[in-house]
């Protein structure tokens, strides 16, 4: 989160919370009595009462400042301390917790009386309605939770979910977001992620392609490979340390097949390296005299025999 936006959230919350103590302390000098406690939580006049709300008002706003900052202060660590930012899924959870717990501990300091466990037991059958309402949304939320628990994947990898693959962009409570190649954004839930097989593709991985191509039978394979692996070595996106393999794949009907396989150091680009590979692979050959194989036949034709009159 950028300076501006943190200033913002923390900043509206304790405006708000510095009117309501200004308020505050206007009806405490009003009412003339003394700013305790027990004025707050004394059940009987109105200006008790306005005196009680604007309290929880005033402990709200800081306790929704306290926590955003926190917040901020508790991902900024993460962020240092992993290199990357955690998902959102797992900011807004934590928020939650924080939220319900100021709330709970707020509300009980100015409502003696307040018994949890009472509303929670009162409300049971609401939680039941809502859950069947709620189903797929919380079936969103705890496949969510579950995708962060193992952490399959994160924000940066390339992955191919069901017939989609792409950039993770995000992971939020209900989705993940992902970028195609084709440039596409795409939302797949998380409860269809949990069902689905995926195929990740670590950001910091070393993960590998193969491009194919084959060459006459009257070009020597060990020249092919050596002038192949050399003219792809210092390919952009090719990672340095990993020497690329160029093995013989089959001996085909037209030529000798090869693959090579190299390491990329940013795998959302396989695309254009693919190209380039192939590109470089090319100059190679009209260089060093080598034939790309394509089909032929050879085609033998006789005369027919014309039979010597008797």
């Amino acid at each position: 989160m950028s300076r501006p936006a943190l200033r913002k959230q923390v900043v509206f919350p304790l405006l708000a919370s510095a009117v309501f103590g200004l308020t505050l302390y206007l009806l405490h000098e009003i009412s003339g009595a003394p700013l305790s406690a027990k004025v707050m939580t004394d059940p009987e006049g109105g200006l008790q009462w306005a005196m009680r709300i604007v309290s929880i008002a005033f402990w709200l706003g800081v306790a929704f400042a306290a926590v955003r900052a926190l917040n901020e202060l508790v991902f900024l660590l993460f962020r240092k301390r992993k290199g990357y930012d955690a998902p959102s899924l797992m900011r807004d959870i934590f928020s939650l917790v924080l939220y319900v717990t100021s709330v709970a501990v707020i509300l009980k300091l100015h409502f003696e009386t307040l018994s949890f466990g009472a509303l929670l037991s009162g409300s049971a059958l609401l939680g039941v309605i809502l859950g069947l309402a709620l189903q797929d949304t919380l079936g969103n939320l705890f496949s969510g939770i579950s995708l962060h628990a193992d952490k399959p994947f994160q924000v940066g990898d390339v992955i191919t979910v069901g017939k989609y693959t792409g950039v993770v962009m995000s992971i939020t409570w209900r989705a993940a977001k992902i970028k195609t190649f084709q440039n596409h954004i795409v939302l797949v839930s998380n409860s269809s992620i949990a069902k689905e097989s995926i195929e990740v593709c670590p950001r910091d991985g070393q993960n590998a392609r193969i491009v194919n191509f084959s060459t006459v039978y009257t070009d020597s394979p060990v020249k092919v490979i050596h002038v192949v692996r050399e003219a792809i070595r210092e390919c952009e996106n090719v990672l340095r340390y990993m020497t690329p393999i160029v093995r013989i794949h089959d001996l085909g009907e037209s030529g000798i097949e090869y693959d090579v396989k190299y390491w990329l150091s940013d795998y959302a680009r396989y695309n254009d390296t693919d190209a380039l590979i192939r590109q470089r692979i090319w100059y190679a050959f009209r260089r060093n005299g080598l034939s790309f194989a394509y089909p032929t036949r050879t085609v033998f034709m006789e005369q027919p025999y014309a039979p010597h009159d008797g």
